[in-house]
């Protein structure tokens, strides 16, 4: 994820928000500006993990008709644009369980999806989902938090694949002003032993946040909250709202490089 002093920008977009075909456009905004992964979120009707922003973009997603099978149907549009960068799809885990979950990763793989981050659920509960996305490709990203323990933080990097996801405060997601102190110290405890790229989400909303962040260690940043709100503030044309989210990814792709650890 990381090469040459350059970390990984990882936009996380709202699937059907407000529509599908805005999230395309979304998607290839975002790619133009830089993004080296994306991450799709499926709107869920209670996200606990979230804060309000996202929480809206799922609602309004929802509210438009989205359903489990049509996130299959945008990976496969965005495949068939020419979208080479991974798609990792994020979700709580009952719309998985709904589908069925050897159908669900069946279908995410034949559509074009690299990965999967189920949000709310336990690792010890994630067996059967780990070995059924194994046996199609797809790679399980899991989540360490600074309450995580270190006996914990081994036994989730010995599962994961891809990379694995650090968030940066308890709590939800959600912007916020700068990286806090808590995020470094999980960066440090994190990256020392991972055999994987580490990627720090939750609250990185400035080119600032995402230096610091890299800095500390991490290969990439997620970046959700801000993203939502550059593009949903209800001003302007859908053109207009895609051009604001190209110039802000572009400012927080600039600041992945040419960046030093500490």
């Amino acid at each position: 994820m990381r090469r040459s002093g350059s970390g990984a920008f990882i936009p996380y977009v709202c699937a059907g928000d407000p529509d599908k075909a805005f999230t395309v456009e979304l998607v290839e905004a975002l790619l133009r500006a830089g993004a080296d992964v994306v991450e799709l979120g499926l709107p869920f009707s209670d996200p606990v993990a979230d804060g309000p922003v996202i929480q809206k973009s799922m609602q309004r997603s929802l509210s438009g008709g989205f359903k489990t099978t049509d996130i299959i149907d945008t990976i496969s549009t965005l495949r068939s644009r020419g979208m080479t960068q991974p798609i990792i799809v994020m979700t709580y885990y009952n719309p998985v369980l709904k589908c069925g979950v050897d159908s669900f990763c069946e279908r995410l793989a034949e559509a074009g999806a690299d990965g999967l981050l189920v949000v709310d659920l336990p690792l010890e509960e994630s067996e059967e989902l780990e070995a059924v996305a194994r046996d199609h490709d797809l790679d399980i990203i899991h989540l360490v938090a600074p309450s995580t323990s270190d006996s914990r933080i081994d036994l989730i990097l010995s599962r994961s694949s891809g990379f694995v996801y650090a968030v940066s405060v308890s709590g939800t997601t959600g912007a916020r002003d700068v990286l806090p102190k808590s995020a470094e110290v999980l960066l440090k405890r994190v990256v020392q032993k991972s055999p994987l790229p580490v990627a720090l989400g939750f609250g990185i909303s400035g080119p600032q946040q995402v230096r610091s962040a890299l800095e500390a260690g991490a290969s990439g940043v997620v970046v959700g909250s801000k993203l939502v709100s550059v593009y949903s503030d209800g001003s302007g044309a859908r053109s207009e709202a895609l051009a604001k989210v190209e110039r802000f990814a572009e400012g927080m792709k600039a600041a992945t490089r040419d960046v030093k650890k500490r």
